[in-house]
């Protein structure tokens, strides 16, 4: 890349993303190297979406996803945004592909005073407790909480975004039928457990990391109740 001027744009588009440096180091530094740095690289288009997938440790689809849940009530097919949540979905297919859902229950189901959320992902039992563990470091996997704003080249990592600033548009919303990862009051806490929506909330926008939702089969999860189940999870080539 010839043009200085095109290195300090590049930079600010990245210093803008607010990537979170303890974790996403790697990300941060290949985005520098790969984007500012190799000769002839070209000026990123204004809403060009980056693939950061070869650069971050955490499991990253940065493709549409498809999966099924065979349950008790009925099956659910899901669609999943890889291109809007890389690192979001690839988590999750990681732990489908993996059979951590297998077997597992829905264990909080709110529809009083009004349809809320189900949510499942978070139990396992013996036959599938290792299947939630990260293999390189032994340990439970968490992810950082991860929003894609429809201006930015890449998801914003790590940070709540404030929706009442309409500059501020977030690309994957808190409606009825979507899929959202579940997370402690720490923002960079997900793992495994998942909530599908039963009504639009849009006070959860830009606080939690919405990421595919239900093509399918709504009306099973219209049905569920606690400690229903999910006899299998799997993965959908399209």
């Amino acid at each position: 890349m010839k043009d200085v001027k095109t290195l300090i744009k590049l930079k600010s588009l990245l210093d803008n993303s607010t990537l979170i440096y303890k974790i996403f180091k790697p990300v941060h530094a290949f985005l520098l190297i790969n984007l500012i740095f190799i000769p002839g690289c070209s000026f990123l288009k204004k809403n060009e979406i980056v693939d950061i997938c070869s650069s971050t440790k955490f499991p990253c689809r940065f493709k549409n996803e498809y999966v099924l849940f065979i349950t008790n009530r009925g099956n659910i097919k899901l669609e999943l945004y890889g291109r809007s949540a890389p690192i979001t979905v690839g988590n999750f297919i990681d732990f489908v592909e993996k059979g951590a859902y297998n077997n597992t229950t829905f264990n909080r189901v709110i529809k009083k005073p009004y349809p809320f959320i189900i949510r499942g992902g978070g139990n396992f039992s013996k036959d599938n407790e290792n299947n939630f563990i990260d293999e390189t470091t032994r340990k439970i996997r968490y992810i950082p909480l991860e929003i894609k704003l429809k201006n930015k080249n890449i998801p914003i990592y790590g940070k709540r975004i404030d929706v009442s600033d309409q500059s501020n548009e977030i690309e994957l919303k808190h409606k009825r039928s979507f899929i959202s990862m579940a997370r402690s009051k720490t923002l960079n806490s997900a793992s495994s457990q998942f909530y599908i929506l039963l009504k639009s909330l849009p006070e959860l926008d830009g606080r939690f990391a919405v990421f595919g939702k239900v093509i399918s089969g709504m009306n099973v999860v219209d049905l569920i109740q606690e400690d229903d189940y999910i006899i299998e999870a799997k993965r959908l080539d399209y």
